[in-house]
């Protein structure tokens, strides 16, 4: 369902081979490709270290730097950060630095395939719980939806939903009622 929501993304490529990539301005290469407003459509934003070694002064200005931007909105309100490397150790670290600042980003290895992505962050037993429903589902759900698939109350899927999307983990798109809001896990976005 979310092939039919239009989805924006921008690509931050680092760099190819497997240079050691230090760059005390790294944050600034990050904000040169995303958006400069905030009133936008749902967005991903994807860098894509390919097989670059960030030194950890990199890694902080990435995840601290940048994912504190996208966590106060500074890329708007529809907006979810991917990080993709080749290294499994880079990826663990980046995870590890996003959960100890409590900013929600997701990881991967191959920038084009989106949906093998894992959450970095802050997550509940519960909030996983929900976003693999939601994965499961398509990609895509709404209170209802969500409700039904749990055999739980409607609001009690809307508060699980709107607290997944307040971290940074679902984009909400807005739908007139009866219907309620579109509920998107950014991983099912399939990049062109």
């Amino acid at each position: 369902m979310s092939k039919a929501i239009p989805f924006d993304i921008r690509f931050v490529p680092a760099g190819t081979g497997s240079a050691v990539w230090d760059d005390p301005h790294v944050d600034q290469l990050i904000h040169r490709f995303m958006p400069h407003d905030r009133d936008h459509g749902p967005m991903l934003g994807v860098l894509h270290m390919g097989a670059t070694r960030p030194t950890p002064g990199v890694l902080r200005n990435l995840v601290v730097t940048v994912g504190e931007d996208v966590k106060a909105g500074r890329y708007g309100n529809c907006f979810s950060l991917f990080i993709s490397s080749e290294d499994e150790d880079t990826r663990s670290v980046i995870g590890d630095v996003a959960a100890s600042r409590n900013v929600a980003l997701f990881v991967c290895s191959s920038f084009d395939d989106l949906d093998d992505a894992e959450p970095a962050g802050v997550l509940t037993a519960r909030d996983r719980e929900t976003l693999n429903l939601v994965s499961e589902a398509g990609g895509t759900a709404t209170a209802l939806s969500l409700a039904e698939q749990v055999s739980i109350g409607k609001t009690a899927a809307g508060n699980r939903l709107a607290s997944l999307h307040r971290k940074g983990y679902l984009q909400r798109v807005v739908q007139p009622h009866p219907a309620g809001d579109l509920f998107v896990d950014p991983r099912s976005v399939r990049v062109p």
